[in-house]
This record gives C-alpha cells, structure tokens and sequence, in this order.
C-alpha cells in the first residue's frame, strides 16, 4: 500500500489493517508503519501512513474483535488480531445508586452490574465503565490495541498512559500530556491505536492530575507464546491478578495543595478493587464489603501477576499464609527463578510468580499491608486464596469469611525478601534481596550495554524542597506545592528544578520549539533562578540516539526517613546495575562521589555471568541510591518522573529528549493541536472596538 487511504469500504478496510502489523520486527525491518484512527459512529475505521519502502503485501484473515474476545492461548504464527474496547470515563460513585443495599446488609446487591464497593464506604471516584479498577485487558503480543475513550467527565481533561508499552512506532500514544499528546477535554473521544509490542504484566493509568488515585487504573497483559518460564506453571488465568491500591475517604484533591488540619494519607488498601475500612476511633470493621477471591486446585501450579497501582508515599508487601512464590518476572521481564516469601513492590512495579497450590484444602489469607513511612497508620488489607470446589461454594459466599483476619500484630514470617526497600545488591547468602540480585536469562544479555563505556552520565539528585511562605504566596510566582502539614510546604525538584510543563505538547508540535522554549537544566538555568532556591522551568535533558545512557537516582532528602520514591522511565527500558545506602554525607557532591565510586565497584565485580534483569520502574531506598543503564534507542520526548502522584504534581520529573527532532516520528497530520491563545489584541486582524 503506497501513499494514504482515507476512506475503504468496510468490508476491505480491515484486510489493510494488517498491514500495521507489518514492524520492523518482522519481514520488513526497515517498513515504517504508523496506524492512527478516526473516530466515529460504527465499526472500527484505522487509516494507513505507510512509508516509501517497497514490498510485497501477504494477506491476513483480519478481523476485529470486542476486546474480551483478544483474552486467549498465544499461539506462534497465529495471525495478530485488532482488539477494540469502547471506555467511558466519568464522574460515579463507590457504594452509590448501583449498590442498592450492599452498605446495609444486603450482600447479593454487592456484586449487582455496575456496583463499585471500594472499601464499603460512600465516596465519589472516577471510573471507567462504571469500573473501578477499569476493564481488564488480555491480548497476546504483536495485537493491535484499539481503545476509544471518550470524556464524559464534567470539567476534567483526561489522557491514558500505557505503562510497560514503549510506543516506538508510536510515540504520541504514549498518554503523557503536553508531552506526547494534547489532553483529552470533557465530552471529546480519543482514540488510542497501537501495537502490544512488549509482552508482560504491564498496566494503564490516567496520567492527567489525580485521576489515577481516584479510580482511572487498571490491568493490561500482553502474553507471549514464547515464554521462557511457560514450563514452571501449569495455568495462566486471567482472574489471577493482584492490583493494589492505596484509597483515601474523599476524593484526593482535597488533598491538593493540600491542608494544615491533615496531611494526605491511605485510610484504606484496595486489592482488585475490593477491600475493608477500618474505623480507627469506633474500633469497627466495614464487613459489609466483599473481599476479593482467587480460586486454586490442589496440586496444580499458577501464574499471578502482581501490579503496585499505588498513588501515595509508601510501598506495600505482599505475603500469602503458608504458600510461597516463585518470582520469574519484573515488569515484562522474565528472571531466572527465585523462591521467595515476602515481596515488596512500590507504584509502577509489576511482578510475576508462580504459586503451587500445596497445602491442604482450606482457605488461605492473601495479606498485603502498607509500610515504609505508613508502617505508623497500620495499614493492611486481605484477600482469600481458596480450595474450594466452585460446585460446593459460590465466590459470592467466599468474600465474606467468617474467620476475622489476623491482627496487625500476628505477622506472617519474613522468610526471603524481594525488594526490600533498604536492601543493598551484591551480598551473598542475604535474605533480603533487591532487584538487581534477580537474573534475567543469558539470551536477553547485553554485553555492549553492561560492559561500555556510557556515552552519557547524569547524576539526578531528588528531593522536596520547603518553600518560603513569604516567596510562596506572594506575586512572585503561582508555583504548585503540596501542604505536608500546617505551614510546611513542600516543592518536587530534580537537581534542583522543579519542573513546568510546557503549553503545547513537545512531540506532536515542534515546530513550536524556538529559542524562546524555556528547556533547562543543571548547568543551564533561566537568569530568573536564584542559588540555593529551586528553579521552576522546562527540565530536560537530551541524549544522542542510541547512546547508552547511565542515570544515579539519589536521594537527596535529609528530613523524612523510610520514603522510598518509585522513578518510572517512559519509552525504554533499564537495567539495574546498583542499590544501596548512602551513609552520612552532607552535601550532594559528596553523595554523587560515594555513588559513583560504589556503583563502578559493582559493575566491575559483576560475576561474568550475571546477567541484570530488564525494568522501566525502580525504587530508590531511602537516603539511598539507584544506579540504571540503558540504551536510548528510541526517539522522541519522554517524560521521567517519581510514580507517587503528589510528587509528579509538584515537580519531581524532567523530559529526556533522545535523538533531534527530524529523527523522531510525526504524528498524523490531522492529530489534535492545543496550546496558548495570546493574540495581539490591536493587530490589524483584530481592529480595536469602534466607540
């Protein structure tokens, strides 16, 4: 197919949508092929972009399918199917209309359509479908996602971020506003089409304000029919998935900027969805809502997948009463096997284990508690691992167990622990065990990437920094803050900078980048920016195509202890080469000095057959450091950032631009433009009002 085609008969239209399936990783390598679509009324209308390279079109027995339809065994050579999902987004409600009298007693209209219990407590969220969290999404690798979201929210912009899918083909479906695309305003549809590129757990969120606290989160699997660790599990079920999220009793912009009466924080833990507040000054239970059920056969081997949803400050751990894990991925990627007990995971994480169904027939606590800075607020919550035969008890009667969970106080043991947030790498015969401890396998090895010299080094040192009330409210600035507690206010900042997004997206309309674009960083600060104050201003920093590039996540902070900040690279993945603790040091030249003489320690004491595994987020321990290698081999403007929301909202991000402009890909020329309206209010277009 040469030039472009914008309108087909359907009945022909969705034979040419396979030619999208046409990437450079199969026969054409050099094939450039971007998909966009057109909204309207009726079946699914995709539009072709193709590029000047010449071939010989193979012909598929296309088809789109509902997106439930895509949830199925992956097979090799299977023919890629298009998956569609239509997903309203909008103001509702948990324990609202459509849950009758589940608050007062009534346990069947707890799982009426529709019905959102959260944590039995009547709240305004945000969902999508009426879902919180939103529909699950299960395609196999190389399917064609196609996602109509339309704003039926009164008043909020909204966008979805596909974490775990790097978007090399394209980059504007990446969901980052301002950055990848313009944002999606109340009662407009956008649609989302992309290739399933990177097989794994991986999840969406919205990455507009706090909509992803409030309810706009949810489960996206690309499965393989090639996986490595296929062999250790005997099923792969979709219901056996893990979201965790932490819940607050209102919607969280009361909590932006923030009070002086409360400080934001989780009153509750929600697993899929589901879970129980608990009143701390009546001392009572929400029993009324349904926990969440996962049901095994004894004897038999399963595959869960954990995603860490989490919006606020604290990672949560996971343990399983008398069952152990068997880790053999991390967001998307698959490890060496690693028997474990207590998994740790922080907001963005997602990790894969398998679970033997071993023990005798019962019914089995899944603990998930928060820690960390929110170990005072004891936070926990449960769901129930059952034996039970479907035939002899319903899941309805299984979400309410007689047996009263366990007191804080009753710990499971530790045993084994993955991703201890103060975990140091590199210690044999250690039962904490960070990620960079876990293997991946020999074929996924990169010598050129461990072994080479990097051609860029950063050094990014985080941290929240106070702000002077007396510059903070004054006509100085309208910078955006967060009120920690009474008049302590906090500003996110990278290096320094606390970041301020542009007014046009930077992929999607460069040629609005001039001279005049206020890009910054450390060494180059607009004249506005005093020493020893955080600066507010584009960060940015750019990078070569295909360069290997070395970041030190440092944690700056010298006032909160046990806060672990979770960093999230868009569009690439890392290795992790380094973790550990700082000790006392007091300036930030001393940190960067200590880091980088431990972590080349590291990498040269690597055993040659060490093999780190691949992830795109990581936690930083806590007055600690995180060291990551990767290569930069994917074009664009791709946003890196801190996963607690709040941070994010107050600054601690910054933009890496890989490659220049002309060698990043263009969006489709009829795709959404927005930005400022400044006219000249006495142009000659514009007359001054006749008096």
């Amino acid at each position: 197919m040469a030039g472009r085609c914008q309108y087909f008969p359907i009945w022909c239209l969705v034979l040419a949508v396979c030619c999208v399936f046409l990437v450079r990783h199969w026969t054409y390598p050099n094939a450039r092929l971007h998909c966009v679509g057109r909204v309207y009324e009726g079946p699914v209308l995709v539009r072709m972009v193709a590029g000047s390279h010449q071939r010989t079109e193979p012909v598929f027995q296309a088809k789109v399918y509902d997106g439930a339809e895509c949830d199925r065994v992956c097979t090799e050579n299977e023919v890629p199917r298009i998956c569609y999902f239509k997903w309203i987004a909008e103001h509702y409600a948990a324990m609202g209309s459509a849950c009758g009298d589940c608050r007062w007693g009534n346990r069947s209209h707890c799982f009426h359509p529709q019905c959102v219990t959260a944590d039995g407590m009547e709240r305004g969220v945000l969902s999508l479908n009426r879902q919180v969290p939103g529909p699950t999404i299960y395609v196999c690798k190389h399917d064609m996602i196609v996602v109509d979201l339309k704003n039926h929210m009164e008043g909020l912009e909204s966008t979805i971020h596909w974490h775990g899918i790097h978007q090399s083909d394209t980059p504007w479906m990446d969901g980052v506003p301002m950055i990848t695309q313009c944002p999606v305003p109340s009662s407009a549809t956008f649609r989302y089409a992309f290739n399933a590129s990177e097989a794994g757990t991986q999840f969406y969120h919205s990455h507009s304000g706090h909509q992803k606290a409030n309810g706009h989160y949810g489960l996206f699997v690309v499965r393989s029919p090639t996986d490595i660790n296929r062999d250790l599990y005997d099923l792969d079920l979709s219901e056996h998935h893990i979201i965790i999220s932490d819940w607050t009793l209102d919607l969280v912009e009361k909590f932006v900027p923030g009070l002086q009466s409360s400080t934001v924080q989780m009153d509750s833990i929600l697993i899929n969805g589901r879970g129980r507040h608990y009143d701390e000054e009546e001392k009572e239970l929400q029993i009324q809502a349904p926990l969440t059920v996962y049901r095994v056969k004894k004897g038999l081997r399963y595959r869960f997948r954990l995603i860490s949803s989490g919006s606020q400050f604290c990672p949560f751990q996971l343990q399983i009463e008398k069952h152990r894990m068997q880790l053999i991925s991390t967001d998307g990627g698959a490890v060496k096997p690693k028997m474990i007990d207590t998994l740790i995971s922080t907001s963005g994480e997602r990790y894969d284990f398998v679970l033997s169904a071993d023990q005798e027939p019962g019914n089995y606590w899944v603990r998930v508690r928060a820690i960390g800075f929110c170990n005072i607020d004891r936070r926990e919550e449960f769901a129930i691992l059952s034996y039970a035969d479907e035939r002899s008890v319903s899941n309805e009667e299984l979400a309410y167990p007689k047996p009263r969970p366990p007191t804080w106080d009753a710990r499971f043991p530790s045993g084994t622990v993955l991703n201890n947030p103060n975990a140091t790498c590199y210690v044999p015969d250690d039962d904490d065990l960070c990620v960079a401890d876990l293997e991946a396998y020999e074929s996924h090895r990169d010598d050129s990437l461990i072994d080479a010299a990097p051609d860029k080094q950063f050094r990014i040192l985080f941290n929240t920094f106070t702000a002077d009330p007396n510059i903070l409210f004054s006509d100085q600035g309208y910078v955006r803050y967060m009120t920690v507690v009474l008049t302590l206010n906090n500003i996110g900042v990278t290096n320094n900078i606390s970041m301020v997004f542009p007014d046009f997206p930077l992929l999607t309309q460069p040629e609005q980048i001039t001279g005049d674009t206020p890009f910054c960083n450390e060494t180059h600060k607009p004249a506005s920016c005093k020493p020893h104050r955080a600066c507010f201003c584009l960060h940015r920093l750019k990078v070569a195509l295909n360069d290997v590039v070395e970041m030190s996540l440092i944690d700056d902070a010298e006032v909160i202890r046990d806060l672990y900040h979770p960093f999230h690279l868009h569009g690439h993945r890392f290795i992790v080469t380094g973790m550990g603790q700082l000790p006392v040091l007091r300036t930030a030249d001393e940190k960067i000095d200590f880091v980088a003489r431990r972590v080349t320690r590291h990498i040269r004491t690597m055993p040659p057959s060490h093999n780190p595994p691949y992830k795109d987020t990581v936690s930083v321990p806590s007055r600690g450091y995180t060291k990551i290698r990767f290569r930069a081999d994917n074009p664009g403007f791709w946003l890196v950032h801190c996963h607690f929301e709040w941070h994010l909202g107050i600054g601690m991000s910054f933009v890496l631009q890989v490659g220049e402009v002309e060698q990043m890909k263009r969006a489709p020329d009829d795709f959404p433009r927005c930005g400022s309206y400044k006219p000249d209010v006495f142009s000659p277009a514009r007359p001054p009002p006749a008096l």
